[in-house]
């Protein structure tokens, strides 16, 4: 038995015209400005991470914060209207669930925007759970991980051993965390990732049905 573990942001669904929305929303809430916006944002690494990026010199612990409150605000309500499943990756995936494999979201979405996604598109019942980098953050001896320290906590919640896992991901940032935990990867060429960033993974699937091979 293998346990998958799945990215969400441009691996099982096209997500970035709603995270954009809400970043937007969020950047105007806290009058912020970022011209190069359109060009340099990617939907997947973590919020913090992307903003350091696009306010270089003004980005702050604090000020990630506030933008995490005022995205959340804003992507948690507006009902996903733009988000679209890639064509065929859930079918693989209810399919490798059914022959007996375990498979689970691993994301650095957060914990309520990737439970509200799971239930609006019936992922709930086919995924055997979610973990996400801020769902234990409150815990003082967890608190908040990258998708590094997400996988090695997966690992030890789950009792599975690296060569047993495969981590299904788009970007550098999933391949670069499985390899630190020893675990196989997958990179899916319909995501946000470049063909650079897909070369670091083990294999590379041009079509969900692949996963199945």
């Amino acid at each position: 038995m293998k346990t998958w573990l799945f990215d969400l942001d441009g691996t099982l669904a096209d997500t970035d015209p709603d995270i954009r929305l809400a970043w937007k929303a969020a950047m105007a809430d806290l009058g912020l400005s970022a011209p190069s916006f359109d060009r340099d944002f990617v939907a997947g690494p973590p919020l913090e991470a992307m903003a350091e990026k696009l306010f270089p010199g003004v980005y702050t612990p604090e000020l990630g914060a506030r933008l995490r409150e005022r995205f959340g605000f804003h992507y948690d309500n507006d009902g996903f209207p733009s988000t679209r499943e890639y064509p065929g990756v859930i079918d693989a995936v209810r399919r490798i669930a059914s022959s007996g494999d375990r498979v689970f979201i691993a994301t650095n979405k957060r914990w309520i925007g990737a439970r509200l996604m799971a239930r609006h598109f019936g992922w709930d019942r086919i995924f055997a759970g979610i973990y996400t980098g801020d769902r234990w953050m409150d815990d003082p001896k967890i608190g908040k991980m990258d998708k590094t320290a997400l996988l090695a906590f997966m690992l030890r919640d789950l009792g599975a051993a690296p060569g047993d896992c495969v981590m299904v991901g788009d970007t550098v940032n999933d391949f670069s965390a499985a390899a630190k935990n020893g675990i196989p990867s997958i990179a899916v060429a319909w995501g946000y990732g470049t063909a650079a960033e897909r070369a670091l993974a083990d294999r590379v699937v041009q079509r969900p049905e692949e996963l199945l091979r």
